[in-house]
């Protein structure tokens, strides 16, 4: 008996729904089985295969199934909190002196250190196995490894500046004495230079009293910035220890990177190769057990 049109139609849609729902089934038994085997390395490969493919197979692939991996977006942070167990003992040995904390499910800041007043240095992508770095705190660092190039530090320059501006603050404090006097001496010279001012009064008179009326603002400008100046030193010494503890934070960090990587730009390329580098540590782990079931 023929089928009509519409019952092939029917036919041809019920074996695409076959099909994706196959394709569904497939890959949550996938995943199921690879979380209870704890097989990482195939728990990211099912999370993102085109990645896989080009950065550990060295392949090119098609575009991922999005309306298959979707199927797993609810439970993403628990499969980080998950795949999270093995990343960072890695991460432990690799990066000595990151530390993380996990604030809700399957998210962890990053902290630089475990000194005093150590920085939060952004976070860590589990699924996608990359750092999230806060970017004012990563330049800060880059910046100062370019500074050390000129034994400089990172905050040298503001420190010096504000170190000259208390220099002469203070220098304002030492010597009211000294203005109180300049000020007695330039009040009797424009006196004396006013009382010979009058309607015909010449051009170098006039400019003589304007030089010594602008010199004697100069003095109370400066007596006025000096009944300040105590407090604003006090100021300045506050925000050049701030500067000075940040600078010892940094040349902290910088001696974590040295003594791991041995330069900044090692320290880099690490974090660029960080998803290829713990992907093929997972393989090695898992070869190695694969070895030691078969003794």
């Amino acid at each position: 008996m023929a089928i009509s049109g519409h019952e092939q139609a029917a036919h041809d849609v019920s074996g695409i729904i076959n099909q994706r729902i196959a394709e569904k089934v497939s890959f949550l038994r996938q995943v199921d089985e690879a979380v209870k085997d704890h097989h990482d390395k195939k728990i990211y490969q099912l999370l993102d295969n085109q990645r896989y493919a080009k950065e550990i197979e060295h392949r090119e692939q098609q575009p991922n199934n999005q309306s298959v991996m979707s199927l797993v977006d609810d439970i993403t942070n628990y499969l980080s909190n998950f795949l999270s167990i093995k990343l960072i003992d890695y991460l432990g040995k690799k990066y000595p002196f990151f530390y993380y904390e996990e604030y809700e499910t399957g998210h962890y800041r990053i902290y630089f250190g475990n000194w005093w007043d150590r920085r939060e240095f952004g976070e860590l992508d589990v699924l996608n196995v990359r750092f999230l770095f806060n970017n004012d705190e990563y330049d800060k660092l880059k910046k100062t490894f370019e500074l050390s190039r000129d034994n400089k530090r990172y905050n040298s320059d503001k420190i010096d500046k504000i170190s000259a501006e208390n220099d002469r603050l203070q220098d304002l404090i030492d010597h009211q004495r000294e203005r109180e006097e300049q000020r007695t001496k330039l009040q009797e010279q424009l006196k004396d230079v006013s009382s010979r001012s009058g309607i015909w009064e010449s051009t170098k008179n006039k400019e003589s009293r304007q030089s010594l009326v602008d010199a004697l603002q100069k003095l109370e400008d400066e007596e006025e910035e000096s009944r300040t100046a105590t407090q604003t030193i006090k100021d300045n010494e506050q925000v050049v220890l701030s500067l000075s503890k940040e600078n010892t934070i940094l040349s902290y960090e910088q001696k974590g990177i040295l003594d791991t990587f041995g330069s900044f730009e090692d320290f880099e390329l690490a974090n660029r190769n960080l998803y290829a580098n713990y992907i093929k540590s997972l393989s090695d782990d898992q070869e190695k057990q694969v070895t030691d079931d078969e003794q």
